[in-house]
């Protein structure tokens, strides 16, 4: 099988996964695109050529990744790289203060977090047999400072965080590696309000693409945000609040 330079991308119709698609395209890479819009993905193509191959798939379903996976295998296709960026996030993973509903947690850790496992669950041997492969996930800040009205997202990105460090753990003396990538803001299309310290998808994505070729298992991107959500975990939560209503 073909294992160089072709890596799988998660999400590749918008945002990060976009920028991650053109930026490894612009290193030479192949890309293959998974994404649910055939529309989105199709258009990318045309800009990007044969480098870039659409593969509509829906992460939070089981059936849907062992069909992709199963049609790149029968490809002759084998992945290096895993960037498994797909998920919820924005005003889709606000939640309601004052009506807790446990089915917004289900719908997010379908996506955010066995949507991820999914992939490893179907390539891991595939991979092992074709030298290895690098698994990366976009995490988030909030796996390390959950904010209010967050708690199914943050916990979602905090779980797969803790999948991947016993991962690496677990994977040490073999040929597949995990890295985590706890982003802070990204001017995606789910981002609202006034946030500081915003980073481009573009930029995030060439920070992404360097940690995986370095073999980087834990990456912040940004050192404003890994200070202050540390800052804020030590915080009393009555001070805490104070900020967090002030900035809001």
């Amino acid at each position: 099988m073909n294992i160089k330079n072709v890596a799988l991308v998660t999400g590749a119709s918008s945002g990060i996964g976009e920028a991650l698609s053109r930026e490894l395209i612009a290193r030479g890479w192949s890309v293959i695109g998974i994404a649910r819009s055939l529309d989105k993905l199709s258009q990318i193509q045309k800009e990007l050529g044969n480098a870039f191959t659409p593969i509509v798939c829906d992460v939070s379903n089981s059936e849907d990744i062992k069909i992709a996976s199963t049609k790149i295998l029968d490809r002759g296709i084998c992945p290096s790289h895993f960037f498994l960026n797909a998920g919820l996030a924005g005003e889709k993973v606000i939640e309601n203060p004052n009506s807790f509903d446990v089915t917004m947690h289900e719908k997010i850790m379908a996506v955010n977090y066995f949507g991820v496992l999914r992939w490893l669950q179907y390539w891991e041997k595939p991979c092992q047999e074709n030298g290895g492969a690098n698994f990366i996930v976009t995490s988030s800040m909030n796996a390390i400072f959950a904010p209010p009205t967050g708690s199914a997202y943050s916990a979602s990105k905090a779980a797969i965080s803790k999948a991947f460090e016993s991962l690496s753990l677990t994977y040490f003396e073999k040929n597949l590696k995990f890295s985590v990538v706890y982003a802070g803001p990204v001017a995606t299309e789910g981002l609202k309000g006034n946030v500081p310290f915003i980073w481009k998808p573009e930029k995030m994505a060439k920070y992404m693409v360097d940690c995986a070729s370095k073999g980087k298992v834990h990456c912040e991107p940004s050192l404003f945000y890994s200070i202050v959500t540390r800052f804020l975990n030590k915080m009393p939560y009555s001070w805490t609040m104070k900020l967090l209503n002030k900035l809001g």
